[in-house]
């Protein structure tokens, strides 16, 4: 793993629901990058976090962590003591690696921040949005060195959405996130990787960049596979052209016609780019 890699993924083969949603992909995430993961809903993109995580294994494939690397990871869904108070769950989330008495200054801090100042109220009083709250503060009061967060900005208003990309971006450690809101990945992602037919395809920019980038590619893409085509198509007739001359005597013309063919084939591998 290369010096400043603290995540280093190859050959990652992932099946899910009888799906195969990662096909022998590899990436690396460096430290102190701030990274967005992108693709369109059901290419695995939260499994994927998951792996990193270590919630979950790949089928195939290897993952490389730095030693000693802490992880901290903000699931779509957290899932709480329903008895502990909102304070008592952050507490209990960041045991061990602060003083209480910070912690708590801190914890209500964060909290405040996210629009929950209530810190006696129950966790089972909380609705789905509120939870999620109280876990981004929860992770972000963390002493992790790589922060996963699958769709942090879900249930934030715009003042706390501010506030959270000022903190990231200040961060010292490193991000991996997803999310829906394009504003909040332009401005804190200094990187897009996009997880597309299980593969991943790299961006050294932030959401617009990736954006203008990404179309950049397809129309290549596509200039090259019409190309192939024309190709394909001359190819066809020359190679019909010299099998039929060499039935009319000249045997040599099969072996160049099978070699044309062969040409063919390898040209019909490729798939016409799609733009999901």
């Amino acid at each position: 793993m290369a010096q400043n890699n603290i995540v280093t993924i190859e050959h990652l083969s992932k099946v899910y629901t009888e799906r195969q949603i990662f096909q022998d992909t590899d990436f690396s995430i460096n430290e102190g990058e701030k990274v967005a993961l992108i693709g369109v809903n059901g290419t695995g993109k939260s499994t994927l976090l998951r792996i990193i995580a270590g919630l979950e294994e790949p089928d195939e494939g290897s993952m490389a962590m730095r030693r000693e690397l802490e992880i901290r990871f903000l699931p779509q869904t957290p899932s709480f003591d329903p008895e502990d108070t909102i304070l008592e769950a952050i507490l209990h989330d960041n045991e061990g690696h602060q003083h209480v008495w910070d912690l708590e200054t801190e914890a209500k801090k964060f909290l405040s921040k996210l629009g929950e100042n209530d810190f006696s109220r129950k966790i089972k009083e909380l609705s789905g949005g509120q939870k999620k709250r109280v876990a981004l503060a929860s992770t972000l009061l963390s002493t992790a060195d790589l922060l996963i967060l699958d769709e942090p900005t879900n249930h934030l208003d715009g003042a706390m959405s501010e506030w959270l990309e000022e903190y990231l971006l200040h961060f010292k450690g490193t991000v991996l996130a997803i999310s829906h809101d394009r504003f909040f990945l332009d401005r804190i992602a200094q990187r897009c990787i996009e997880i597309n037919d299980g593969k991943a395809e790299f961006y050294s920019g932030g959401y617009s960049f990736y954006a203008v980038e990404r179309q950049k590619r397809f129309e290549e893409k596509l200039r090259k596979y019409e190309k192939d085509q024309a190709k394909i198509e001359q190819l066809t007739r020359a190679a019909e052209q010299m099998h039929l001359w060499a039935f009319m005597g000249n045997d040599k013309l099969h072996k160049r016609a099978f070699s044309m063919e062969k040409r063919i084939a390898k040209l019909e591998q490729t798939e016409r780019p799609t733009q999901a």
